[in-house]
């Protein structure tokens, strides 16, 4: 099917109306010392373009908006985080900004999440989760859903990763998908660090002081390999949970399962 962009003209939208608009939102965050601050952006970017590519419907795919709710990591270099107040009004904003223009399947790829999680927990970027619901609720005709790529393809991450059960943050998972995608920014000497708190601490304790080192999992394990693997195992995961969320919604008129 058609994917359109930023490089295709307002013509090229008249000429074939995109049906799903997929949103991309990640994060601007620390991660390690061997990871840019740009991690989430750059394998959200990549994620995003595979997604797009296999959607079985014309398809708008949005830049990635870089910035989420980076509470755990502020006051750490690198990071830029916006209020929870202000990611809502972003997602609310852009699925509007879509809805008036007739395109009525909105996705937000809600940055990558994990494999801890499930479908229906956000990893990150809490907020998007209740604005979504709220677009739902209030805009007619409006089918809004958001998803988590790490997350969908949670079965497959944890036959790929090793570590997988201990993986939260530049670990092996996103080591191994930016030295499959980015090699040249992965620096050498990426530390292990699993601390003995459980992740829920985040939501009270910064990660600075869980763990030091800015990483939450084994990064030493990481392998262009199994990032590529894991890459196609996401795009997939993301894309059927997509299409499956949008045949399951199809012809509801009571209620709406948004995740």
């Amino acid at each position: 099917m058609v994917t359109l962009n930023l490089e295709n003209t307002a013509w090229d939208f008249k000429d074939c109306p995109p049906e799903v608009a997929l949103l991309p939102l990640v994060c601007m965050e620390p991660h390690g010392p061997h990871l840019p601050i740009g991690t989430d952006g750059l394998i959200m970017s990549a994620i995003a373009r595979g997604v797009a590519e296999r959607m079985s419907r014309s398809t708008y795919l949005l830049p990635v908006w870089p910035l989420g709710t980076s509470g755990a990591h502020l006051g750490q270099p690198g990071c830029v985080s916006l209020e929870y107040q202000t990611l809502w009004a972003v997602v609310r904003d852009v699925a509007l900004s879509l809805h008036a223009h007739q395109i009525r399947h909105v996705v937000v790829l809600n940055n990558h999440g994990s494999p801890l999680t499930t479908t229906t927990r956000p990893q990150g970027n809490a907020v998007v989760k209740t604005a979504v619901r709220q677009l739902n609720y209030e805009t007619q005709g409006l089918s809004a859903i958001w998803v988590q790529p790490f997350a969908a393809a949670r079965a497959a991450f944890f036959e790929i990763f090793a570590a997988a059960e201990s993986d939260l943050h530049a670990g092996e998972i996103e080591t191994s998908l930016m030295l499959h995608l980015a090699p040249d920014l992965v620096r050498a000497g990426a530390p292990d660090s699993v601390p003995a708190s459980p992740p829920g601490y985040l939501d009270a304790i910064p990660f600075q002081r869980l763990s030091p080192a800015g990483v939450w999992g084994r990064a030493s394990l990481a392998s262009a390999k199994k990032g590529g693997v894991a890459f196609a195992a996401a795009v997939g995961a993301t894309v059927d949970y997509i299409e499956q969320t949008f045949a399951a919604l199809h012809g509801e008129t009571q209620t709406r399962s948004v995740g």
